[in-house]
């Protein structure tokens, strides 16, 4: 299923959106993986913007992700989809302050 990532080395998640994500996949029925990252992403850069976006990395489970070929799983590809249009579907403006009040 779909990797939440708890912590990498760029960033640390926005717990409410975490908890959310989780909320979401456990009522969809969408198995999920808490996962640490040694690396950084993106989200590194995004959670800094102003004065700070909620972000959270929701990725797809993938071997030899730094070489030429990749190999995942398309269950796992779906869920991840499924997982991403259900949390977009719960972002609703009450929810989205929720996630940046203090």
């Amino acid at each position: 299923g779909p990797s939440i990532i708890t912590f990498d080395m760029s960033m640390i998640p926005n717990q409410r959106l975490k908890e959310l994500a989780i909320e979401v996949a456990e009522s969809m029925g969408i198995k999920y993986q808490l996962s640490t990252v040694s690396g950084g992403t993106d989200a590194g850069r995004f959670h800094l913007y102003k004065a700070g976006c909620p972000s959270l990395v929701i990725g797809i489970p993938t071997r030899h992700i730094h070489s030429h070929t990749s190999v995942m799983s398309l269950d796992d590809l779906e869920n991840t989809i499924k997982l991403l249009m259900g949390l977009v579907m719960r972002l609703d403006e009450r929810t989205v302050e929720g996630l940046t009040r203090i």
